[in-house]
């Protein structure tokens, strides 16, 4: 793998290069994004690539429904700098998740519910959003560490799932950077094996060099 990485490299722009590794030193590895039994492709496009935009690299896709779809139109292509897990059930991906360290916080209203800007970003935390219509599930919950709101100034009381996955995490990724010795950032070890994935999605020319490495068809 470490041939290969050095081969694309060597066929990447040095500004293009320079542009991947810059982008890959932003990665956080500490915050990453849940969502559960999406519906609206257009939502989940737009969470998408609100993630890559922040820097955001993990996204779960709990999809009981079989229904996770990408408007390719709606991501630019995002979607293929991203780290996409699918699950088939909440309870199996929580204890995934716990197991790496995370804590696992509801974007749902409750007594409780912890303001945005207070969610603890010291600590590895996954962020949870439910479908369009009924939020996140009763099942969700109970795997839960806490849950959290947007405090909201106006008449309105809820924003559209895509708006509320946006404002959540750029506050989260903005005070992760700040308030965590590590940024928040992946570890060398991480960006190593991202950088294997990304390369060969640098250009038509090195996703066919990478097949042929691979012994496939360089003509897909």
């Amino acid at each position: 793998m470490d041939k290969l990485r050095e081969l694309l490299a060597g066929m990447v722009q040095p500004r293009r290069m320079e542009r991947i590794l810059a982008v890959l030193e932003q990665r956080l590895g500490s915050v990453r994004v849940v969502v559960e039994n999406l519906h609206n492709p257009h939502n989940m496009s737009a969470v998408l690539r609100s993630c890559e935009a922040m820097g955001i690299q993990n996204v779960d896709v709990v999809d009981e429904q079989k229904e996770f779809k990408v408007a390719r139109g709606i991501t630019k292509g995002s979607h293929k700098w991203l780290t996409l897990k699918r699950h088939d059930d909440f309870a199996t991906m929580a204890k995934q998740l716990k197991s790496e360290g995370f804590s696992l916080y509801a974007a749902m209203p409750a007594p409780d519910a912890l303001p945005l800007d207070t969610v603890p970003v010291t600590e590895k935390i996954a962020i949870v959003f439910g479908n369009e219509h009924g939020g996140v599930s009763d099942t969700a919950l109970e795997h839960c560490d806490g849950r959290f709101v947007i405090p909201m100034q106006g008449f309105v009381e809820s924003f559209n799932v895509s708006v509320a996955v946006a404002i959540s995490i750029y506050d989260l990724t903005t005070r992760a950077r700040k308030e965590r010795e590590d940024g928040g950032r992946l570890t060398p070890e991480q960006k190593a094996e991202l950088l294997n994935e990304w390369l060969p999605k640098s250009s038509k020319f090195t996703r066919k060099i990478a097949r042929i490495m691979k012994g496939g068809d360089a003509r897909r």
